[in-house]
């Protein structure tokens, strides 16, 4: 007789039946199938780590579970409960919602969970400077000019770069954009001819940064300065609407969110 698998492994054995990496998450979009499977490998490996908490805290609450299908709204609702109680953000536990809803195909909503609903308004991360700086001061020019945010600078490459008249005027986002929309973005006047200078002898396929961001490097505070500027920047060149001009800058498409980068 073969030996029943543990909650863990039948957690990562039901991943693995989602896993869709390589195919065109825009096609399942457009079949009304994306919901059904996991696109990339930072969301297969944030739902790893996610079901192993979830597993290990069944098995210690609910001791007579040993199979996927045993574990009910009810018990999911209270684990997520749990998950604020001991400190969680609302990023995290919403992750821990999303994972529970493709493994388990169970739905959950804040409200039902009675837990926070995260807001943007109520995110600290990066709003107080912590005095990290980098050496050479790159990366923070970089962000400053552009207002990327952390993945999209990561994976920005060299050609991509929009150039006019040996400056860099302005970046089109395609890899590491958030929701996978591509955008292209406006470069700051005051930084155009510092970023030409970092990439004029590298080759198309050249990443444009060349070193690590590190974690402690405020990303979303440069975001906020390039908002903030640009803005400025938009108004004197007279556009007609440089809110909506910048939001689609920022990827977000939505006046309302600018408030939060200090753009009113």
């Amino acid at each position: 007789m073969a030996k029943r698998p543990s909650l863990g492994h039948q957690f990562h054995q039901a991943l693995e039946s989602k896993k869709k990496i390589g195919e065109s998450r825009h096609k399942a979009k457009e079949q009304g199938t994306a919901h059904e499977g996991i696109y990339s490998y930072k969301t297969y490996d944030a739902y790893k780590n996610a079901s192993k908490q979830f597993a290990k805290w069944i098995k210690l609450e609910f001791s007579q579970i040993k199979y996927l299908s045993e574990i009910d709204k009810e018990m999911c609702k209270k684990y997520i409960k749990y998950r604020e109680q001991s400190g969680c953000s609302a990023y995290t536990y919403s992750q821990d919602m999303a994972m529970i809803s493709k493994i388990l195909n169970i739905s959950l909503t804040k409200k039902e969970c009675n837990v926070t609903t995260r807001k943007l308004s109520n995110i600290k991360k990066n709003r107080v400077d912590n005095g990290f700086r980098t050496s050479s001061g790159t990366i923070e020019s970089i962000l400053r000019g552009t207002g990327l945010r952390r993945n999209e600078l990561v994976n920005l490459q060299v050609k991509n770069i929009i150039i006019e008249n040996n400056k860099v005027v302005g970046v089109l986002v395609r890899k590491g954009a958030k929701g996978g929309k591509s955008r292209e973005v406006q470069v700051r006047k005051e930084y155009q001819e510092y970023i030409y200078s970092l990439i004029k002898d590298l080759d198309g396929d050249s990443k444009v940064l060349r070193e690590q961001i590190p974690k402690e490097l405020q990303a979303h505070r440069y975001r906020a300065e390039y908002a903030q500027n640009m803005y400025k920047e938009l108004v004197i060149l007279g556009r007609k609407d440089p809110l909506q001009d910048l939001t689609e800058n920022m990827g977000h498409n939505r006046k309302s969110v600018l408030k939060y980068y200090g753009v009113n």
